[in-house]
């Protein structure tokens, strides 16, 4: 798609310059070719850098070069100063674009007002036809939606390995590649929901991007619980109930759960540890310690998700929610 239009958009400049008697109108095209971004709000943010950046050189080139004459020396002082300030106020994307503009002056030895209008509507042409192309982009909610589903996929099979673990107390059922896949998942999703984001002008399209940070945070208590469960020697009394506990997380996992009886039945495990009678060895204080941190570690797992549910509007529920494949399940 972006091949396409820097083609049709850069071809279609040039004959637009050519029909206003325009002179250099392949500069037009090249214009519109720098200027088509990956996403709508880049290719907005760079035209309007390039216009301001053009204000700048055309003033600062008209007093070089009334001072100084028409020549490569001069143009050097004009970069000099041009490339500072574009670089002082972050407008270093127009630098190479206005400096070709300039050049034009050069050639022609002159700033006269029909020649500086002249670089102006070649600027105007090809960052105008280049934005105008760049305002349909094809949506990404597919892509988002597919990674969204298999990276829950990845989550369910760790904590199904999780729960397997601590009934068996053994240390092949999680390994650190189980994580490989969530990452690399989650890394897209990120990428994904940036490039939505960054092609729609409303505020609710945060809302995916928020989804994937809220994975990549689960995803890094999940890694720490690893860790912890590599030192579970013993199966205490309670790793069954915490095993079973585990298991209907990785079943009840889903975009539209806000966690809520999650945590209270989270809450009458850990009132189970306060009623439970005292170790009556190390090991079995030792492996019950574990098992205890464990379930704080998931507790903060699910306060994750309780904290990005409550952070949504009831207008992002209704958008988003119902639009997922378990919308139908929203808890309440």
């Amino acid at each position: 798609m972006k091949i396409i239009k820097i083609a049709f958009g850069t071809a279609l400049a040039i004959i637009l310059a050519n029909f206003f008697s325009l002179a250099y109108s392949p500069s037009a095209g090249i214009i519109t070719l720098l200027t088509i971004q990956d996403t709508t709000k880049e290719t907005i943010t760079i035209s309007f850098k390039r216009l301001l950046a053009f204000c700048i050189a055309t003033v600062l080139s008209f007093g070089i070069f009334q001072m100084l004459g028409f020549t490569p020396v001069s143009f050097g002082v004009f970069l000099l100063f041009f490339v500072w300030i574009c670089y002082h106020f972050k407008l270093q994307d127009a630098i190479a674009m206005n400096a070709v503009l300039t050049t034009h002056f050069l050639i022609e030895k002159n700033m006269s007002f029909s020649l500086i209008g002249n670089e102006l509507f070649l600027l105007i042409i090809g960052a105008g036809i280049g934005t105008l192309l760049n305002l349909y982009m094809p949506s990404k909610i597919k892509q988002i939606r597919d990674t969204q589903a298999t990276l829950e996929a990845d989550i369910r099979s760790i904590l199904s390995h999780i729960s397997d673990q601590i009934k068996n107390a053994s240390k092949m059922e999680v390994t650190p590649e189980c994580f490989t896949s969530l990452d690399a998942h989650i890394q897209t999703g990120i990428k994904h929901a940036y490039t939505n984001m960054n092609n729609t002008f409303s505020q609710e399209n945060q809302y995916f991007l928020s989804y994937m940070q809220m994975r990549k945070q689960q995803y890094q208590v999940l890694k720490n619980i690893y860790d912890k469960i590599l030192s579970l020697e013993h199966i205490p009394s309670q790793a069954n109930d915490i095993a079973n506990f585990i298991n209907h997380i990785a079943l009840s996992l889903n975009e539209t759960n806000n966690a809520n009886s999650l945590l209270m039945e989270c809450n009458s495990l850990f009132e189970m540890f306060q009623s439970s009678e005292l170790p009556v060895s190390r090991q079995e204080f030792e492996s019950r310690a574990v098992l205890y941190m464990l379930l704080k570690d998931f507790e903060y797992f699910l306060r994750i998700k309780q904290d990005f549910a409550m952070s949504l509007t009831e207008e992002q529920k209704i958008k988003f929610w119902n639009q997922s494949e378990g919308g139908k399940a929203i808890e309440k």
